[in-house]
């Protein structure tokens, strides 16, 4: 017999074994023993199942993450919306207090970017000449002095802040009365200069603004006195001030004349 016949014969004998026990299974019942030659079979698709499951359940899981992330960067941001909204409000409604406080209010106005020259430290604000603002006018925010009109135009004005070097103004000590003049020295503190050795001067003394130099209103709040160096001082002490205002971190202002 040849080997194609012999594979014919052997396909023809599995065939009819295979429908003689599945007659025989539904005129019997099952046979025990088949059940135990299908069970790796029915191992391997339980498995495979949990497995198709396990799979489907964290794709399912990933997408729910997907959506839960995106919501809630969107509340995120939503938050700190109404966070940036609340501190602006806070803001503006200290700057009416400022306002009506100032006497010689001439106009409140926004920060709206850094001077031009590098060499200064100015900002400029929304506001100039149409709104009543003179050079040399002097700026305050809620915490105190934060510098003078330097330049304007009709529309905005540049302020030349309080530490730059530049800037200059007639101070007092707020308890002692000793006065003097406030320099920028383009760091994080201001001079205070033209106080004697004999005078008394401590850390923590308040300093503000006299209004003799015909510029700044009389009593605007400048800084408080960081340090004082004594030692080998022959004509006047090295005070330095650190000022209440932050120029640089400054997004409102309200510009004054001095009072006539």
């Amino acid at each position: 017999m040849s080997k194609i016949k012999k594979r014919l014969f052997i396909i023809c004998l599995l065939a009819a074994a295979t429908m003689t026990l599945m007659i025989y299974q539904q005129k019997h019942g099952s046979i025990k023993w088949l059940s135990f030659v299908s069970y790796p079979y029915d191992l391997l698709s339980g498995f495979s199942s949990r497995i198709t499951g396990a799979v489907s359940e964290f794709w399912n899981t990933y997408d729910s993450n997907k959506v839960l992330k995106k919501q809630n960067a969107e509340l995120l941001l939503e938050r700190q919306k109404y966070t940036e909204i609340i501190l602006e409000n806070t803001r503006l409604k200290a700057l009416l207090e400022l306002k009506q406080s100032q006497k010689g209010f001439v106009t409140a106005a926004s920060v709206t970017g850094r001077g031009y020259d590098r060499f200064l430290n100015t900002l400029i604000i929304d506001k100039g000449a149409k709104n009543g603002i003179q050079k040399n006018m002097a700026v305050v925010t809620t915490k105190g002095l934060v510098g003078k009109i330097q330049s304007l135009s009709n529309d905005t004005a540049e302020i030349l802040l309080i530490n730059d070097p530049n800037f200059s103004v007639a101070v007092r000590l707020q308890q002692t009365r000793h006065e003097g003049v406030l320099s920028g020295t383009g760091r994080g503190f201001c001079e205070l200069k033209y106080i004697p050795p004999e005078e008394t001067v401590q850390q923590g003394d308040i300093v503000i603004t006299s209004g003799l130099d015909g510029l700044f209103p009389e009593g605007i709040p400048v800084g408080v006195v960081q340090s004082i160096r004594r030692a080998g001082i022959d004509f006047f002490l090295d005070i330095r001030v650190a000022t209440f205002s932050a120029p640089h971190k400054t997004e409102e202002v309200v510009v004054v004349r001095q009072r006539n």
